[in-house]
């Protein structure tokens, strides 16, 4: 109760105070500040994935300049030669509204991933669109294979999709427990439960042949489970990595790059950080407290 009360008077506390905190988190405003930070993350041996701060666009023109953002996204790291990729979310790209034109912004960027030798991530936003999103992917991975998207434990059907989708061919996914307030008929609302779901889902991926599987937590039992789990199936590290968020369990993710897990760290960007910073505040509650402990630190 805290927490959400805390949350509540968020916006009473100054920009300047939550873009103090942010700045972990978010590269930055710009596209050359996100740049300079996957500079900084290839040279300690990470590789990195651009993530535009943004979605739910509602005309075309928005739809539009997020496809020119992240073109430009691909022709810099191309041109910077840096081990990085994108994560588009498709509400960005104008799936709400226009789901054709969406579709024909993000085969452009295909095009643009074949000729930059480079791949793109579709992310997954909430229950809404899960199925559009994933049945785009069906279709362009039969095109691509410069294509990847997004999966979530906590979803009751997470592991009935992955199924799925392995047996219709080479398969890339990206395994998260989901952040999106969901109704407790379609989504797991227990912890253990999301755990067992994140860990059934893998051991699936794992062993029915996923192309690669992004293993993206910063969950610590989860991390151990994944690491027994890699191991008694003696996967190479070409079939995986691990993914983990700006600013996030620096040490975990040091520790597993030290060991020689390939690891790929999700870098947010953009001047849409205020509203990002305050959403993923009200979609989870529970860490409002620290964010406040760290507002007011030294």
């Amino acid at each position: 109760m805290i927490n959400k009360a805390i949350v509540a008077l968020l916006p009473l506390v100054p920009r300047s105070l939550v873009w103090k905190v942010s700045r972990r988190y978010i590269a930055g405003k710009s596209l050359d500040d996100a740049l300079r930070c996957v500079e900084k993350l290839n040279e300690a041996g990470m590789s990195a994935t651009l993530d535009v701060l943004g979605e739910d666009t509602t005309d075309h023109s928005e739809a539009l300049a997020g496809e020119r953002i992240y073109q430009e996204s691909l022709r810099e790291i191309s041109s910077r030669g840096l081990d990085a990729n994108i994560s588009v979310k498709l509400s960005m790209l104008g799936l709400k509204f226009d789901a054709p034109l969406c579709e024909s912004i993000v085969m452009r960027l295909l095009q643009s991933a074949e000729l930059y030798d480079n791949y793109v991530r579709m992310d997954m936003e909430d229950s809404s669109v899960t199925g559009i999103t994933l049945d785009l992917y069906r279709k362009l991975r039969s095109q691509s294979d410069r294509i990847g998207a997004v999966v979530q434990s906590y979803l009751r059907s997470t592991e009935s999709s992955v199924a799925e989708l392995l047996s219709g061919g080479a398969t890339n996914l990206r395994l998260c427990k989901g952040i999106y307030v969901e109704p407790e008929e379609i989504a797991f609302k227990e912890f253990e439960e999301v755990q067992d779901s994140f860990r059934a889902t893998l051991r699936l991926l794992l062993e029915n042949g996923a192309h690669r599987v992004g293993i993206a937590t910063h969950d610590p039992q989860l991390v151990l489970s994944a690491l027994e789990m890699l191991k008694e199936l003696e996967i190479p590290k070409e079939r995986y990595e691990f993914q983990m968020l700006l600013g996030v369990a620096e040490k975990m993710r040091g520790d597993l790059v030290a060991a020689g897990h390939p690891l790929r760290v999700y870098v947010p960007f953009g001047e849409e950080w205020y509203a990002y910073s305050t959403r993923r505040l009200r979609e989870n509650p529970q860490i409002a407290g620290h964010v406040v402990k760290n507002l007011f630190r030294g």
